[in-house]
């Protein structure tokens, strides 16, 4: 009877042990992937390759608010007119540091312009001057032209940019909403110019950069009815996004 009982109490202490024998081995085993795991991010941290001979290849977007320069009497700026865009541009690198170069690239715009045109019309009673609404759409094609100074490395990816540049674009596809009146029909004195260019400059840090867009040749052309220029260009400002 004693000796059964021994062997009871043998038992009912091995039972007992038996979990703290599993916490101990699962705890080894834990401490073993740690410092497998640690080794290896050692290991990868110490291969780590730095390429001296990188590139900022960049995505772009950019929304900037239009206003209208040069207007005669007759035409006002009215509502919002903006502008958005987006495009790659290839980098060039100019010197051996890397952080002088050139970027050319291809993008698309999209342009909203609103302007009244004003006209004197008569009626028997007396003249008034009624304002015409208008409204402009254009898709375009840009070829944008950069000379990129920045503060940029091999290791450091946020950093100070200064590009002053040069854009030109071709409205592929447009959408117009012209005022009319009795007598007269705008859009049969204004004809949208297809082609546009002008000066860019962004400036900035890392991803949020201010950018400027001052055109250099009008926004209209002449038409049969209208034999004189309207020299309307435009200015963009607002904010341009580099996403890699």
């Amino acid at each position: 009877m004693n000796a059964f009982r021994a062997v009871m109490s043998f038992g009912n202490s091995s039972v007992k042990k038996l979990p703290l024998i599993i916490q101990k081995s699962a705890m080894r085993k834990i401490a073993v992937l740690i410092f497998l795991f640690s080794s290896f991010l050692h290991a990868q941290n110490d291969s780590t390759f730095v390429d001296d001979k990188y590139l900022e290849d960049q995505l772009y977007f950019n929304l900037t608010y239009i206003h209208l320069l040069n207007l005669p009497d007759r035409i006002s700026q009215s509502g919002f007119s903006f502008g958005l865009g987006v495009g790659f541009i290839k980098d060039f690198p100019l010197n051996e540091k890397r952080n002088i170069g050139l970027g050319a690239g291809l993008g698309y715009g999209f342009n909203n312009y609103f302007f009244n045109v004003k006209i004197d019309e008569e009626i028997p009673i007396e003249g008034v001057k009624i304002d015409l609404n208008n409204k402009i759409i254009l898709h375009t094609v840009e070829l944008p032209i950069e000379l990129r100074f920045r503060g940029s490395t091999a290791t450091k990816y946020k950093f100070w940019r200064f590009y002053p540049g040069f854009k030109i674009a071709y409205a592929f596809g447009r959408r117009t909403s012209f005022g009319k009146s009795e007598d007269l029909n705008v859009k049969d004195i204004i004809e949208v110019n297809e082609l546009l260019y002008g000066l860019t400059f962004s400036a900035g840090y890392n991803k949020w950069n201010f950018y400027l867009y001052y055109g250099l040749n009008d926004l209209f052309n002449t038409t049969p009815v209208n034999d004189f220029d309207i020299n309307i260009s435009d200015l963009r400002a607002g904010l341009i996004f580099y996403i890699f």
